[in-house]
């Protein structure tokens, strides 16, 4: 057991931790630091390496960089009996590979951290009979934990975690399988264990608000980086989380607890009247995939064009029955299939031009967003067209200059984007 010198440390901290899977990062230089008898969740969207920082706190996988420090020692030089009577985990699932029931599923929990082998004794099977009765599984004591439902299974890990008496929980989106009523009792049950005990609590969570509600603090993953480290208040940003997971997200504060309430775009969209909007995306090279999905999604008409056949983005459209009109593959784009175009710009409410390479063959599309601005419609221009010029004499680079002093909105990522379109067309009158 650590020594009297390890209650001043963190109950948990990483330092400068880079961690992943064959020489695959997926963590990178996280740091951050929980203080014994905190209540932390971890949220992030998928992928963002939450599980993976689980991991690296648990020692089952080692920093490629940095170091994991569980109550001042460092993880991986822990013993697995040590580790275990310091760290209860409670992961996402829990497999059984024998027909073994609950009860011994629930005493493999205490069999951890002992030093010894050999019947339980009085006191443990208290223990394990108190933990069985907190998270409600006794009644299932005798039942094979392999048929069980997933959300008996999830209360049978926790009580195996629970019964090791440890220092620090983690669970890894342990509640997800849990109804309400179950998801009410495991919450209270980690609430009054880290209030009452100081037990440290660090849970993986995708519940923005559970996480909000019960947490003294959050830490935000993105892409293996920890981007906000805080209280729920200083996390709970609505262009933060909005950025982070990718759409549009609205965040306000509950009226009786004060925590913030994460709504999706759901709520306006279901009493918004059908948009009745045609947008003509200017696309090419996969550039105009995404935004043809987030186009449809939000109720736009969309038209695409000039295309060549065979593009990526061609193909796109032709499986999600967008009129798009096509040159020949690896062609420029001729007089036909530019007046072509110029006709559906004429019908459209505005033109995007996507995030796409321009040479020589395709710089003409852009003066179709030209004369939709003499045509007084708006237009919204991925930034950094002149990173993407590759025409000889800068035609594209310049054309987008002429475009931003004719009116042309720039914009740096797809959530911007849709920023600006909600503000622009879907909801003008704001």
């Amino acid at each position: 057991m650590p020594g009297s010198h390890d209650l001043k440390s963190p109950a948990l901290a990483f330092r400068a931790v880079t961690a992943g899977y064959r020489n695959r990062p997926v963590l990178r230089g996280v740091e951050f630091e929980i203080a014994e008898g905190e209540f932390v969740s971890v949220i992030g969207p998928n992928g963002s390496g939450k599980s993976t920082m689980l991991k690296s706190a648990t020692g089952l996988i080692r920093p490629d960089q940095g170091r994991v420090e569980l109550f001042g020692r460092e993880v991986g030089a822990l013993k697995p009996r040590e580790r275990a009577s310091l760290i209860g985990v409670v992961p996402q699932r829990l497999e059984s590979p024998m027909a073994f029931t609950v009860g011994e599923i629930v005493m493999f929990g205490m069999s951890a951290s002992r030093d010894r082998w050999g019947s339980p004794g009085p006191k443990e099977l208290d223990s394990v009979e108190r933990a069985m009765i907190y998270t409600n599984v006794l009644d299932l004591k005798d039942r094979l934990f392999n048929e069980l439902s997933a959300g008996e299974q999830q209360r049978t890990a926790l009580a195996m975690a629970l019964v090791q008496e440890p220092r620090i929980i983690m669970l890894d989106e342990s509640i997800a399988h849990l109804d309400i009523n179950h998801s009410q009792e495991v919450l209270r049950i980690l609430m009054n264990i880290n209030r009452q005990e100081r037990v440290t609590v660090l849970l993986v969570s995708h519940d923005l608000n559970l996480a909000a509600q019960i947490a003294d603090r959050l830490l935000l993953l993105e892409s293996g980086r920890l981007v906000r480290n805080g209280s729920p208040g200083e996390v709970m940003e609505q262009e933060l989380l909005s950025r982070v997971y990718g759409c549009e997200l609205r965040v306000r504060h509950d009226p009786y607890g004060g925590h913030p309430v994460v709504t999706g775009a759901l709520d306006s969209l279901l009493r918004r009247a059908p948009l009745r909007k045609r947008l003509h995306v200017i696309g090419g090279g996969g550039s105009g995939i995404e935004l043809f999905r987030r186009l449809l999604i939000e109720g736009f008409e969309v038209t695409a064009g000039v295309l060549n056949r065979l593009d990526s983005d061609a193909e796109a459209a032709r499986a999600l029955d967008i009129p798009c009109v096509l040159e020949q593959p690896f062609s420029a784009v001729g007089s036909a299939a530019y007046e072509e175009a110029l006709l559906m710009v004429a019908g459209a409410d505005g033109v995007i031009i996507g995030p796409v390479p321009f040479g020589s063959g395709n710089v003409v599309n852009l003066e179709l967003a030209a004369e939709a601005l003499r045509a007084g419609k708006p237009v919204w221009m991925a930034s950094g067209i002149g990173s993407r010029d590759y025409t000889a004499d800068r035609a594209a680079a310049h054309a987008a200059e002429r475009l931003n002093n004719g009116g042309a909105v720039e914009w740096s990522g797809i959530h911007e984007l849709m920023a600006r379109l909600e503000r622009d067309v879907m909801n003008p009158q704001t």
